[in-house]
């Protein structure tokens, strides 16, 4: 037996690429949604699945979105939805922020440091902090060797 959630995301997942008026197919399951919302940390589970709607349909605009979320669940769960995804967003920009420093620091490396710049060194990186990656990307021009950049 499925949880709202999951009927939720199945119908999101069956119809939500293809779709090109998605915004009918889930109004007819507001129910479902309500239920979502009610349901402990329902809100940020909606706002997940809510942006992947976005993300995936061209045809669903933000604004048509969070009009039926508001009409069909509230004004405060449209702003938990709205808060909610704002914060996922934020997650997904420091992801890809650290990614880009990640592969920026890498292609430094290996314009510096050739083949030294091996699988093991590539872990390193990819599992360092942004912190440590920072500072690894301020020393690469001032050191001689990879041993004096990666040292702690």
């Amino acid at each position: 037996m499925l949880t709202a959630l999951a009927k939720l995301a199945t119908i999101c997942l069956k119809h939500a690429r293809t779709s090109t008026d998605f915004i009918k197919i889930l109004t007819r399951w507001m129910d479902v949604a309500s239920e979502v919302a009610r349901a402990p940390n329902g809100l940020s589970g909606l706002a997940q699945v809510l942006c992947y709607i976005l993300e995936v349909n061209d045809h669903v605009e933000r604004e048509a979105l969070q009009a039926l979320i508001e009409r069909e669940l509230g004004p405060e769960a449209k702003e938990a939805i709205v808060t909610a995804g704002q914060q996922i967003r934020q997650e997904g920009i420091e992801q890809g922020r650290r990614e880009g420093e990640c592969a920026l620091l890498l292609r430094q490396l290996r314009r510096r440091f050739g083949t030294a710049v091996n699988a093991e060194i590539e872990q390193r990186i990819a599992t360092a902090s942004i912190e440590q990656i920072d500072t690894w990307a301020e020393r690469v021009l001032s050191v001689a060797t990879l041993t004096e950049l990666l040292a702690d």
